[in-house]
């Protein structure tokens, strides 16, 4: 988990809010087209196929199922809902980097504080003073912001996060606004209200309120406050989902998506997994090794392996294996010959182990470095220790 104090992620996710300039030009942008497209689809129907819109298609129940109904259903509330869900699907998905770029944040819970908090002072204010225009305006703007951070917070967290879930809170918050819309757009005067009333609008808001059996201002703070229902209903399933699986914790089999994070857990331990070696099993281990019972049986007599570890000498003085012998800069260097005679007289050995001489230097010019020619000037050298060309005064053996 990170370090931060809380005090320094809520700063970092206000911070979020300059980036988000999207949600409220999208946000207006939809209004718009949305209102433009129930207008000019309504009066096209009325226009192209007028007994359609008023016949009566199917009855459910009391309601009376008409053309403009049934345009209503599928042009103006699923159509939309689904284009806004696949919009903002692709908006906090993590194929364009959305998610991991703008929402990163090392607790991504206080992504949805902030609206959480406009969303309760709205509800608040629309409980005092009613279903008034402006309080349902900033309940509507502040639920979809919860909306947003809601679905950035789920996409990123380990514990409960199926991305079908967010698509479908999306398009049910999309349906919801949508209505709300409807609701709220009969009341417009002038000359929208006369184009939205031409349309259909009012016909079918009439059938909606009807079957529901609510009056329009509740049915307008209902609808407007599906968003921040959502988010809230997922934020508690959230919350339960994660304190199970940290009480489970760890987890055998961690998988995540790219976008999402979740504290780093200890492996399970599992005996059929190889691992590092226990105690127990190192001792084990060294107890058959220094058991003679426990040896292996081989063809050899014992007695043969007795005389083999007497046969071993030992020194009392230290052998550092290297059998390097070090030339100062004043003694002269010896030829192949003699060192290897000063090895093996130093190591106490007569016979030659084969070694070769193949540290052979050469010099940038191609010119090998021997002891018969300067690779300088060509000035030949007699093999005497000398160390710089009599010459040029190149060194030779460096």
């Amino acid at each position: 988990m990170s370090d931060h104090p809380p005090a320094v992620e809520l700063r970092r996710s206000v911070a979020v809010l300059a980036t988000e300039w999207w949600l409220v030009a999208g946000g207006l942008a939809g209004y718009l087209a949305f209102g433009a497209w129930v207008v000019t689809t309504g009066l096209a129907l009325d226009a192209f196929a007028p007994g359609l819109a008023a016949s009566g298609l199917a009855t459910v129940g009391p309601v009376t199922v008409t053309g403009v109904v049934a345009l209503a259903t599928v042009a103006w509330l699923l159509a939309p809902a689904l284009v806004a869900a696949w919009l903002l699907d692709r908006r906090l998905s993590n194929v364009n980097g959305n998610l991991v770029s703008q929402y990163r944040i090392d607790h991504p819970g206080v992504l949805p504080a902030l609206p959480g908090v406009l969303v309760l002072v709205a509800t608040a204010a629309a409980l005092v003073v009613g279903p008034r225009t402006p309080v349902l305006a900033v309940m509507a703007l502040a639920g979809v912001h919860l909306l947003v951070r809601t679905v950035a917070f789920g996409r990123r967290v380990y514990s409960f996060s199926p991305k079908p879930l967010f698509t479908a809170m999306s398009a049910v918050s999309a349906l919801a606004l949508g209505a709300a819309w409807l609701v709220h757009a009969v009341r417009l005067p002038g000359t929208v209200g006369e184009l939205v009333a031409g349309a259909g609008v009012a016909a079918v808001v009439e059938t909606g309120l009807g079957a529901a059996g609510i009056g329009s201002g509740t049915a307008l703070g209902v609808l407007v406050a599906v968003p921040a229902l959502l988010s809230g209903l997922y934020l508690l399933a959230q919350t339960l989902v994660a304190a199970r699986v940290r009480s489970r914790a760890p987890l055998s089999t961690p998988t995540k998506r790219a976008e999402q994070r979740y504290p780093i857990m200890p492996p399970v331990a599992d005996s059929s997994r190889p691992g590092p070696p226990t105690p127990s099993a190192v001792e084990g281990s060294d107890s058959a090794t220094t058991d003679p019972s426990s040896a292996p049986a081989t063809d050899e007599p014992a007695a043969d392996t007795a005389d083999t570890s007497e046969s071993v000498e030992t020194t009392d003085e230290p052998d550092d294996g290297s059998h390097t012998r070090v030339f100062t800069a004043d003694e002269s260097a010896p030829d192949d010959a003699s060192s290897m005679a000063a090895v093996a007289d130093a190591n106490g050995e007569t016979d030659d182990d084969g070694w070769i001489d193949d540290t052979a230097i050469f010099s940038p010019d191609g010119a090998t470095g021997s002891g018969d020619e300067c690779g300088e000037c060509g000035e030949e050298i007699p093999r005497e220790s000398v160390t710089f060309c009599p010459n040029c005064g190149e060194r030779l053996r460096r």
